[in-house]
């Protein structure tokens, strides 16, 4: 059994835009409130048109390559001349509170806010690879959270791009720390082993533990104990399960456990923080 994080799903986090030959003149693409955007193409080429630092510009995107929206900031989508051929974007939006919480875990980060990532155009063929595949968990029926695993990710790939080591630096490539992120969101609840991990990337355990480390400057323990408590952060100020289930749900079967580790990691007690309705946990 895993925790269900209520309140973000899959539509909020991926959807899809077509533009045809005939009958359409364009898209304007605006943001749900307080949410990022990512527009990469599936099929064929579009231009976009909005404001960057350079002012109000155009700019032709590519396969491969991916426009970042950041909020209030409202972008149009159109046939590329003089073709103006059919078109298909995967628009990804990510919640405000997910990079705003990554930005304030991580003060090294390059990026100091988020409008800082707003641009029409990038090459980031990594990003671009991960919408089909966000497109087809979503429709295949995969659970709440996936979503919620794939959006810390790109949270994190956002604001350390030059972070995702590969392997050849020592550390695991950005798709073996998706995957190994998944696994970990997906299976909270239960006894996540170091042995398990491994496989999921086929390395050895000793190999694992290195990369791992090396990649995200902390061992999968601690990782898995941060996204243990975030998850409960949001099922406590959201929900009204017993305090000890919500130990359970998120992986700690010893309730005083729970309370030690979520005072060490938050500054209270589990009962502490829910009494005190705190509303800015990650959706």
């Amino acid at each position: 059994m895993t925790a269900r994080l209520h309140g973000f799903f899959w539509q909020e986090l991926v959807l899809e835009k077509e533009i045809s030959e005939s009958g359409d003149d364009g898209w304007i693409y605006q943001l749900p409130d307080e949410t990022f955007g990512i527009i990469t193409p599936l099929q064929s080429s579009c231009q976009v048109s909005g404001l960057d630092g350079k002012g109000r510009r155009s700019a032709t995107l590519m396969p491969g390559e991916i426009c970042r929206v950041a909020p209030n900031n409202p972008v149009r989508l159109d046939r590329t001349p003089p073709r103006r051929s059919a078109f298909r974007v995967a628009c990804i939006q990510l919640p405000l509170t997910i990079l705003q919480r990554t930005l304030e875990a991580h003060p090294e980060s390059p990026v100091r806010t988020v409008s800082e990532l707003h641009t029409l155009r990038a090459f980031d063929p990594h990003i671009a690879s991960m919408a089909p595949v966000l497109l087809h968990a979503w429709r295949t029926g995969s659970g709440d959270q996936y979503a919620l695993a794939a959006a810390h990710y790109l949270a994190e790939y956002l604001l350390h791009p030059f972070r995702a080591a590969s392997p050849g630096a020592g550390g695991l490539n950005a798709e073996q720390l998706f995957t190994v992120r998944t696994y970990m969101e997906t299976h909270l609840a239960e006894n996540v082993t170091l042995d398990r991990l491994a496989r999921e990337v086929r390395l050895s355990r000793y190999h694992f533990l290195r990369r791992f480390s090396v990649a995200t400057g902390k061992t999968p323990l601690q990782y898995l104990t941060g996204l243990r408590i975030d998850a409960a952060r949001h099922l406590l100020a959201s929900g009204d399960d017993p305090v000890s289930q919500v130990g359970r749900l998120c992986g700690f079967a010893n309730p005083e456990n729970f309370a030690r580790v979520f005072r060490k990691h938050v500054g209270c007690s589990p009962s502490e923080y829910r009494q005190r309705g705190q509303h800015t946990t990650p959706p």
